[in-house]
């Protein structure tokens, strides 16, 4: 009797490796379909925008920026929620920016709509889309295939800002660089990034805790009239942690 249940046991315990196997196998095939399927998207929409590089060079401090070279009428007919276009050389962002109604459906949905795990890149819905704001707020996943904002906490190391110090945006209104100044890791459940300051005393003050706070050092200053931009997705330091990368906007040349 008690080798009886010993192989129903055994039997018992293969049959649920099996199924954990089967499972995990699954759920491995599912997600490399979704990147498939993302990328793919992505990709297409890549083909249609062929952004220019910037180099140093283009940058300038004061004026209005370069047309852009996006076809946003284009980007438009597609998905109507579009603001701009985020590339970054030499790395895998490479991508659209829209902004909805909430922060919620583009954690989900791929640019053309599509429901993906990859989801887009967005603008907080509750700071301007047009950038015109100080702080304007970008949220992108963290994936495993490298994609979307995966890149951003290399950020960590100051040998990786060193070689990629700057990334471009294109908007309706223009070209611009982002020259990045900051990189913080903060806790996900607060509202670590602030969308409105008192005064200009206020705006400088906060630029510098956090450039106090960065993972890395740079020689970008930002004055009280200047914008700023972040990229925000998770980080893995504990449970709910985000990493922040922070730049001004600066118009580029013609």
């Amino acid at each position: 009797m008690k080798r009886i249940r010993a192989q129903r046991y055994l039997l018992l315990l293969i049959g649920l490796c099996i199924v954990g196997i089967v499972y995990s196998a699954y759920v491995l095939l599912s997600a490399d379909r979704a990147y498939t399927r993302g990328e793919t998207a992505y990709a297409q929409i890549r083909s249609y925008n062929q952004t220019p590089a910037l180099g140093q060079k283009d940058v300038v401090d004061a004026g209005e920026p370069a047309k852009s070279a996006v076809d946003f009428a284009m980007l438009a007919d597609i998905n109507p929620d579009t603001v701009g276009w985020l590339k970054a050389e030499n790395t895998e962002i490479d991508y659209p920016i829209v902004q909805g109604r909430d922060n919620s459906y583009y954690l989900g949905h791929l640019f053309t709509g599509e429901t993906n795990r990859m989801g887009s890149l967005f603008v907080d819905y509750r700071t301007p889309g047009d950038f015109s704001g100080r702080m304007t707020i970008i949220y992108g996943h963290y994936m495993k295939n490298n994609s979307m904002f995966a890149s951003l906490l290399k950020y960590k190391k100051q040998v990786y800002y060193d070689a990629h110090p700057q990334m471009q945006i294109e908007t309706p209104s223009g070209r611009y660089t982002l020259a990045l100044f900051a990189g913080i890791i903060a806790d996900g459940k607060e509202e670590f990034l602030r969308r409105d300051f008192d005064d200009d005393d206020d705006y400088v003050a906060y630029i510098h805790s956090v450039v106090e706070a960065s993972t890395f050092r740079s020689d970008v200053t930002v004055g009280a009239d200047e914008r700023i931009v972040a990229l925000i997705t998770c980080s893995y330091e504990y449970t709910n942690a985000r990493y922040a990368l922070l730049g001004k906007l600066v118009p580029a040349a013609n």
